[in-house]
């Protein structure tokens, strides 16, 4: 059992609740009993004493005690004696288990200040003590246990809808109709079973329309794409201007590689995070652009470590750094790039070209917006720099060190 739930919680408060009650009563019950044996033995007291002073009244001597609890004292002064609660003219002196009272003569002449008793050395007195000391902690400690048992017993009950509640919703399918235990009641559980119901099922259509529009851009966009990008390849003789015929191939590309990016973006395999290797992703791009157009001239410098591993989707690492590498492809006219990978901080950066110098072949063309919202879903940092020289783009990934540090 959890000391956050609702269960643990409400045990806790119930069982503090009935332990301070009990203790309260506990407590006014050995209360009683000192007030009950504070009479008893002001009465005994009074007893001894009237018939004291009547036969020294009667006789001018002082007649044999009645008990040997009780005894002749002068006025007691030690620290440890007061006056009782019951009555100003006893005093009572209680240490450990034993209690001892005094009361002093009203007649005059009497050869002690008064009569002291030991409750002690009065069985009677210390017998119904000892039964009601006993009887008064056995029924306190029952209580107590019974107490503790009933309150687990009522947390467990006031605890079990809601955690039905919680197993309910946690059980619940994306592709399954929404059932969620617990709208029958009329109680507050029945109005957030409720609630979680209307809210899943929303969310649900909101799935479906999601996986309606991947479906139709997975299949409806990328045939005709497909099917114009052959074209051109097949009969480059449709197009009579190859101006023309290369900006409708880069028209289709830049169409077919966002749909890529947008499709990428969507699909919730995408979104599972781990550790990847730089090194391949960085060697992978680079070599498709070489594949596609052989005859490029492009250098590029890579100052990464083979081991070099962030947290990301290795596919979404794919086509962040291929539309990278193809922007300084397109803006840096094929005279190279450099990437670097050092103290937190992914760095690609390339000279910029004349308008002139740049190759026909323009890279991917997501922009900034798509570059961006890929680094985003992967939660790294993204920095465009441009100077009249070069382009930068600085990466903050989270580094796979870090998370196993902090994992630790």
């Amino acid at each position: 059992m959890k000391l956050s739930g609702i269960q643990a919680q409400l045990f806790i408060a119930f069982g503090s609740l009935v332990l301070v009650i009990n203790l309260f009563y506990t407590r006014l019950s050995v209360l009683f009993v000192n007030v009950t044996e504070d009479i008893v033995a002001s009465h005994l007291l009074d007893q001894e004493i009237q018939r004291l002073e009547q036969h020294w009244l009667s006789q001018k001597t002082v007649t044999a005690l009645s008990s040997s609890a009780f005894s002749l004292s002068d006025i007691p002064n030690e620290k440890n004696w007061g006056p009782a609660a019951i009555d100003n003219n006893m005093m009572v002196s209680r240490q450990a288990d034993d209690a001892a009272y005094f009361k002093a003569f009203v007649t005059e002449g009497l050869p002690a200040g008064g009569v002291r008793m030991q409750a002690s050395a009065l069985t009677p007195l210390s017998s119904f003590t000892d039964v009601f000391s006993v009887f008064l902690f056995s029924a306190s400690a029952a209580a107590m246990i019974l107490a503790i048992l009933s309150t687990w017993f009522l947390a467990s009950r006031l605890a079990k809808p809601l955690q039905a509640l919680a197993e309910s919703v946690k059980t619940q399918a994306p592709d399954a109709p929404c059932t969620i235990a617990g709208t029958e009641r009329q109680d507050e559980i029945g109005t957030l079973a409720t609630t979680f119901t209307t809210t899943y099922s929303a969310l649900q259509d909101a799935w479906q329309r999601e996986r309606d529009f991947t479906h139709d851009v997975s299949h409806e966009l990328r045939t005709p794409i497909t099917l114009l990008k052959n074209t051109l390849a097949i009969h480059p003789e449709t197009v009579a201007n190859d101006t023309e015929r290369q900006l409708l191939e880069q028209a289709t590309n830049t169409l077919q590689q966002t749909v890529e990016v947008l499709l990428a973006l969507a699909r919730k395999e995408n979104l599972q995070f781990g550790a990847v290797a730089v090194m391949p992703v960085l060697e992978r791009v680079l070599l498709a652009i070489h594949h596609v157009h052989p005859e490029l001239i492009f250098e590029a410098e890579l100052k990464v470590d083979d081991n070099a591993k962030v947290i990301g989707n290795a596919y979404l690492m794919t086509l962040l750094c291929q539309n990278l590498v193809n922007n300084g492809v397109y803006h840096g006219g094929g005279r190279g790039m450099t990437i670097s990978l050092a103290d937190g901080q992914w760095v690609f950066e390339n000279p910029l070209a004349d308008a002139q110098d740049r190759p026909y072949y323009q890279g991917l063309g997501h922009g900034q917006y798509l570059v961006k919202r890929i680094a985003n879903v992967m939660q790294w940092d993204i920095d465009f720099q441009q100077t009249e020289a070069c382009y930068r783009v600085v990466l903050t990934p989270r580094m796979a060190e870090d998370e196993a540090v902090e994992a630790e």
